[in-house]
């Protein structure tokens, strides 16, 4: 079986050919896009928030290369030879594929685990949940999921949540098809289509914040009607890439490598706005900060006589990190 995005990455142009001319353009949408909101209600529009979330500790990283020759026999049998190594690890049809396509450890798995039963417990009213096709991410947008007592959410992969690919230039990477993946009990989003079905194999950072912020368009106006949380499992750099814009702030593409490796596994930003407003969308560094700004949302709404305005507490992980 091979996957929707087995062949992600295909020939372009050189950066230098490809780099817009023009400044980057900071404003969200643009006088043509700004119209699908121009009729709305913007006081009663619902909030939108999304949970930006690095995986979990990964195999590769804990082990180095070539760990996959010191698990499998010759038969294709997984040992595994140390206890942070996961007693299994999902089938797919090439085992080696996991040297570049690297699962997680026992002790991700928990941590994606512990993130979701956090979450849980503040009962955040997550509405989707989307994920890098990598199966790192997939396996902590499962475990979250089934941390939050939610596993019903399917999750939907995208391929513009993957990293930048002139990165992998020289390790192409065969993702695990979406067979393999419900097979494997993974619950799936079988009418969910990527936003793109390959990748530029030169891209530079310019262009992966550029691929990001359309990803993110693309959510916005998929969740800006209903609101909620919207969960986005991916890599480190995407704390970073998916919301510099929303912030009104210029791509850092010669500091991204480094801004990625400041954050932690599990490491999540959370953001929130409503899409149509003027307003620049707003961080949440701490939970008493969300919660406290929550209560005076809604007293404020009391005080005015408003209707009925929904409310809950949300929580992040313990390893939450920002970088500005």
């Amino acid at each position: 079986m091979h996957s929707k995005f087995g062949g992600y990455l295909r020939s372009t142009r050189s950066y230098q050919e490809q780099q817009p001319a023009m400044q980057y353009n900071n404003g969200y949408f643009t006088s043509e896009e700004s119209n699908y909101h121009q009729n709305r209600d913007h006081g009663n529009e619902p909030l939108l928030r999304f949970i930006i979330i690095r995986h979990g500790e990964r195999m590769d990283n804990t082990y180095g290369r070539g760990w996959t020759q010191q698990v499998f026999n010759y038969h294709g049998q997984y040992y595994p030879t140390d206890g942070n190594m996961p007693p299994s690890l999902p089938a797919r049809s090439n085992l080696f594929d996991y040297e570049t396509d690297t699962p997680l450890t026992r002790n991700g798995l928990q941590q994606s685990w512990n993130v979701g039963s956090t979450l849980a417990k503040y009962s955040t009213p997550v509405v989707a949940c989307y994920s890098s096709p990598a199966i790192r991410s997939i396996q902590t947008a499962d475990q979250i999921l089934g941390g939050l007592g939610r596993k019903d959410i399917p999750i939907r992969l995208d391929l513009s949540l993957f990293e930048c690919s002139s990165w992998y230039s020289k390790v192409p990477i065969n993702f695990m098809s979406d067979q393999e993946l419900v097979l494997n009990g993974v619950n799936i989003d079988p009418y969910y289509r990527s936003s793109l079905k390959n990748l530029r194999s030169l891209e530079s950072e310019y262009q992966y914040y550029e691929r990001s912020k359309d990803m993110m368009k693309k959510l916005i106006k998929l969740h800006g009607k209903t609101g909620g949380t919207v969960l986005i499992v991916a890599h480190a750099p995407s704390l970073e890439v998916l919301t510099r814009h929303l912030m009104n702030g210029n791509p850092r593409p010669d500091q991204l490598f480094d801004l990625a490796g400041k954050v932690n596994y599990c490491s999540m930003t959370i953001v929130d706005g409503k899409p149509s407003s003027s307003k620049s969308w707003q961080f949440r560094h701490s939970l008493d900060e969300l919660m406290n700004w929550q209560q005076q949302q809604q007293q404020l709404h009391e005080v005015a006589g408003g209707g009925y305005l929904p409310t809950a507490n949300y929580m992040m992980s313990p390893t939450y990190q920002y970088y500005s």
